[in-house]
């Protein structure tokens, strides 16, 4: 059908009863006991214009320190280093993530941001890793 001999459908308003019912919604008013929360990584987000993985891994494990460890490198959400496969399409938007045996400080993350600029790496976001409770509360990477 030609766009101009199309017909147009016009629907008839909807018309809701008056209510003060909440319909569909339950909430949960009960307050949870707080769990522990604790800092034990941060994702650092890369603009690297390379290509290869196995250029920017190294570079930027180089940059893991004072408790923090480069984990993997991520890009478009799967692992790409240490051990990815060559044939995955890389854009210049890379994930670091840098985990620690125990609790991160704020100063930590401050520092390993410190070091990634030092190397001449622009870091563009950063995400926080916590547990609570014990759990992670950040999901793994495709490869992970």
């Amino acid at each position: 059908m030609h766009p101009s001999s199309a017909r147009l459908l016009v629907l008839p308003p909807v018309r809701y009863a008056a209510t003060t019912e909440r319909v569909g919604v339950t909430v949960d008013s009960v307050r949870r006991p707080p769990v522990a929360k604790e800092l034990v990584g941060v994702d650092v987000f890369v603009d690297w214009r390379g290509v290869d993985p196995e250029q920017l891994g190294p570079c930027v494990n180089a940059c893991s320190g004072d408790g923090l460890q480069l984990s993997m490198v991520a890009n478009r959400g799967v692992k790409v280093w240490p051990g990815g496969l060559p044939e995955t399409f890389c854009t210049d938007h890379w994930r670091c993530r840098f985990l620690a045996e125990g609790s991160v400080s704020p100063g930590q993350v401050i520092a390993l941001l410190s070091r990634l600029a030092a190397a001449g790496l622009e870091f563009i976001k950063t995400e926080h890793l916590y547990t609570f409770g014990g759990k992670p509360g950040f999901s793994v990477g495709q490869g992970e």
